[in-house]
Order: structure tokens, then sequence, then C-alpha cells
């Protein structure tokens, strides 16, 4: 089996990457999360889709903070960080951006109090993505993806 980085696509090295398909692992870290984003956002540029970069970079921005403090934690016994995966797919007139991550539990949206720091992480991606949803979780985690629509840069 290949080596595969953090900074690697992996589906390109196992050779079932498309044009149309990215992923990056990330840990929950604030360097790892900075680099989910950028990542997003390189890859929706490079793609031809700067004009809903924005806007994703926004739901993913939630989604990797969503797992970040829900399934990921900051350091794993042997000393390792934890991480999850950032998955980008480009489909007709939409991205979609998908988070996997290893909790077993089902995101919730809060009804956070107005004055509240946190909590409105799933309410700020159903307000800027077209649709979004979980995978059935299982014991080895969960998906959770959101779509955006786009429309190719001109």
């Amino acid at each position: 089996m290949p080596d595969i980085s953090d900074d690697g696509d992996w589906g390109l090295l196992l050779g079932i990457s498309a044009a149309e398909f990215s992923v990056h692992r990330f840990s929950a870290d604030s360097a790892g999360l900075y680099r989910a984003r950028l990542f997003a956002r390189n890859v929706l540029e490079e793609w031809g889709l700067s004009c809903c970069a924005d806007n994703a970079v926004i739901v993913v921005g939630e989604l990797i903070a969503n797992a970040a403090r829900h399934a990921l934690e900051p350091e794993s016994r042997d000393g390792g960080a934890a991480t999850a995966w950032l998955g980008l797919v480009r489909r007709q007139q939409a991205v979609i951006c998908a988070v996997a991550d290893p909790s077993p539990c089902a995101p919730e949206p809060q009804w956070p109090e107005d004055l509240s720091e946190s909590g409105r992480g799933l309410r700020i991606v159903e307000a800027v993505s077209s649709s979004w949803g979980c995978t059935p979780p299982q014991r080895s985690g969960k998906m959770v993806w959101a779509r955006v629509l786009a429309a190719p840069d001109l």
C-alpha cells in the first residue's frame, strides 16, 4: 500500500482519484483546520469554481470545526493527533463538501441562546448550502456532507 501523507491526494495514490474529486486529511489543531480550509479554496479555484469558494469554505469551516470539537481529540495516547477527512466532489452545478470523522454520534442542529458564542455551525451550513445530511453513524464513524451550488467561472 502506498504511503498516504497529510498533504497527498490519497485517491490519486490509490489510483481512484478523478478530476472532480479531491480529499485532504486534517487534525483538530488550528494549523490543521487552517490547512483544510485553504485546501478547499485552492481546489475550488483549480476547478474554476472560485465563484462559490467563499460559501464552500464557510461550509467546510463549520463541518471541520464540528469534527474537531465533537469527534477528534487533540492528541491520541500514542502522541499523534487524531485526524478526519475532508472530501470535495464536483458535480454538475454543485460541489459536495463531506467530512468523515471517527465519532459514531449523528450531528444535531442546536438552538443556542442569542448571545451564545457557539452552537450555530449546522444552522450556518443549512443556510449556505442547498442541502446537507449525514450517513448513518456506525461504530467507525460517520460522514457529514453539504451541497453548495456552483457555476463555473467564466
